[in-house]
């Protein structure tokens, strides 16, 4: 998520960055497709960088963990931007640990019903360490490190283990939240609590996001998807709730900063948006950081 202009830092405590995907890219105008747009320009081999995590010059958080399911994803950028226009139908991912690969894998596009493509690497590390992604097919970008924790320095659930479940604000008790939504149309996931119904036998996605303060393509239309996917797709199999991030945002206009909402702090976030698709006994059985698509969000949501 990108800050909104003249905001301080979105957390002093920890850095509310972007994580698991992307390039801070400019917002972007016209439609999207997961095929490249008609008459666009070839896809350029001069390729600029690759960043699996945190842009901007922060440092690595610690977020991908060894042992468990992960997901790495990335967004590629040519010389002058026009990764919308020219993104590979695929990439061939080399990810090495200490010089020896860990991984070799064709790796597709996602681009469904979002504008900046992206390539999404599900992998399990053995061990870790800091790994170095490279495109295979694309030498002249540059390989980019990435750290691996053990299991126990990361807090952010996991596939596999129990959500913490928290009330999350509803339309008739907000919590302490205000407002409950910062959508410019309010969605219709604040119905239901997450202390109500995460072990109530129904699969349940979670979607952390702040949709009236990410000011980038690339988490602005999580909410979006999940509206086409659930509300519009006529899924009624499984829950779904959308919960803000900052409990008053107003506080931004009076310069100061805002509490996080507990939700926020029940998952220890250090980064929005995250999806989290329990089954019906709360575990967690898929997790989408920070950008995904609709194809991608339609197999999260099958998982439960």
């Amino acid at each position: 998520m990108s800050r909104a202009p003249d905001h301080p830092p979105l957390l002093d405590r920890r850095a509310f960055l972007v994580a698991s995907a992307t390039v801070a890219v400019a917002a972007a105008c016209g439609g999207s497709s997961d095929e490249p747009a008609g008459g666009g320009p070839e896809p350029s081999t001069a390729l600029s960088f690759l960043v699996p995590t945190f842009p901007d010059g922060f440092r690595q958080a610690a977020v991908l963990v060894a042992g468990v399911p992960q997901r790495v994803a990335f967004t590629v950028r040519d010389e002058i931007d026009h990764m919308r226009e020219s993104a590979p139908a695929s990439v061939e991912l080399r990810i090495t640990l200490d010089g020896t690969p860990v991984v070799e894998q064709t790796v597709a596009r996602r681009a469904e019903g979002i504008i900046t493509p992206y390539y999404a690497l599900p992998i399990t590390f053995e061990q870790p360490g800091q790994y170095e992604a490279a495109l295979t097919d694309h030498p002249d970008v540059a390989p980019v490190p990435f750290l691996v924790v053990a299991p126990g320095e990361v807090t952010i659930p996991q596939v596999g283990e129990i959500l913490p479940t928290v009330p999350t604000p509803t339309a008739t008790e907000n919590q302490g939240v205000n407002p409950i939504c910062t959508r410019a149309l309010p969605c219709p996931f604040h119905e239901l609590s997450l202390d109500r119904v995460a072990t109530n036998g129904r699969p349940t996605a979670l979607l952390v996001a702040t949709p009236g303060f990410c000011q980038t393509d690339i988490c602005g239309p999580v909410v979006d998807l999940l509206i086409a996917e659930i509300a519009d797709g006529g899924r009624t199999d499984i829950d779904a709730i959308h919960a803000e991030v900052y409990t008053d945002p107003s506080a931004f206009e009076r310069g100061g900063f805002p509490d996080l909402s507990p939700v926020v702090d029940a998952l220890t976030l250090p980064f929005e948006p995250a999806l989290f698709v329990l089954d019906g006994d709360g575990i967690v059985v898929a997790r989408l950081d920070t950008t995904f698509d609709r194809s991608e969000l339609r197999d999260a949501l099958d998982a439960a």
